[in-house]
């Protein structure tokens, strides 16, 4: 039986057919177990992302598991609500049950469990965000040019006082991104005000407490940058509170163009992240690796590729003129 289904030797088809007939009238399956001592494979992929609630998340656990699917594998979803010892215990948990590969989304630790997976050969690759250490490829949008990008649409609309928001924790997501913002001020000849730039916690209260002082400054910005869905929904709130109207009094840009955006009054303008080609890529460099093409640099560290995506900056109506 077991040469039928793993094709291991050939037999005659009459052979093959009795044993599917027997196999379908017995209700058996195959020991997925089993298999796997044989091909030291278990066909399974480990995804490990900040919040499966995310809708940003959700969308790339999506994408991956319509690639992995037509490759005749599944997933094993973990979430690590931001916690490196969440992170590290699902890493070993996905080590354990002896997982193909993994995608990660770290949360920015610098975890002795990475040095194990790739101790043991399962290869790992980044999404969205970098890790502490090269540990493997990392595929991501370009946040330093998405930051760029939506303070320089700012700028040509004559706006100075561009206030940003982002998250404490210091992940390569919120570090570009901060980082654009203040290259484009620079080029501009304005130097970033500290007063201007906020982090605030994950979560939407902290946002909206970040940007009700922004706007209760006695030279108030005119502008104000969002750098994820949760800080923008913070902010239309504040707002909202604050009796401001948008775009006449203050013009708003978010990051993550999630649907709600499009549905706010007014529709808020966006930077865009390529999710399904970060999935694309993701899985193609796994895939690549499970295939055993970066066998020869499997412990140059060096060599991990870093797979920049352009942003795109969604034009809507919540900027106007300064």
């Amino acid at each position: 039986m077991s040469h039928v289904f793993n094709d291991t030797r050939n037999v005659t088809d009459q052979t093959r057919q009795a044993v599917l007939d027997a196999a379908n009238r017995l209700h058996y399956r195959p020991s997925a177990i089993a298999r796997s001592l044989t091909t030291r494979r278990t066909f399974t992929v480990g995804v490990v992302v900040a919040d499966v609630l995310n809708p940003f998340f959700a969308g790339i656990i999506r994408g991956v598991e319509d690639l992995l699917w037509q490759q005749g594998r599944s997933l094993v979803v973990c979430s690590t609500d931001e916690q490196p010892e969440k992170e590290a215990y699902y890493l070993h948990l996905l080590l354990e049950r002896r997982v193909d590969g993994v995608l990660v989304a770290p949360t920015g630790a610098d975890l002795p469990v990475y040095a194990a997976l790739r101790h043991h050969q399962i290869p790992l690759v980044f999404i969205d965000r970098r890790p502490p250490q090269p540990w493997g490829p990392v595929v991501e949008t370009d946040n330093v040019q998405a930051g760029y990008l939506a303070t320089r649409y700012l700028l040509d609309l004559g706006h100075t006082r561009i206030a940003i928001l982002g998250r404490h924790q210091a992940l390569s997501t919120v570090t570009g991104r901060f980082a654009g913002y203040r290259q484009a001020l620079t080029e501009a000849g304005i130097a970033p005000d500290p007063a201007l730039i906020i982090t605030v916690d994950a979560q939407q209260e902290a946002a909206y407490q970040g940007a009700t002082a922004l706007l209760a400054q006695l030279d108030a910005p005119t502008a104000l940058i969002a750098t994820n869905h949760v800080m923008a929904l913070g902010v239309v709130s504040a707002v909202q509170a604050s009796g401001r109207r948008c775009p006449q009094d203050i013009s708003i840009i978010a990051f993550d163009d999630l649907p709600w955006l499009a549905l706010y009054s007014p529709p808020l303008t966006a930077v865009r992240h390529a999710t399904a080609e970060i999935c694309r890529q993701a899985v193609a460099l796994l895939l690549a690796s499970l295939a055993g093409h970066d066998a020869e640099t499997a412990d140059m560290v060096e060599s991990y590729p870093v797979v920049m995506l352009p942003a795109e900056l969604i034009e809507r109506a919540s900027c106007g003129r300064a």
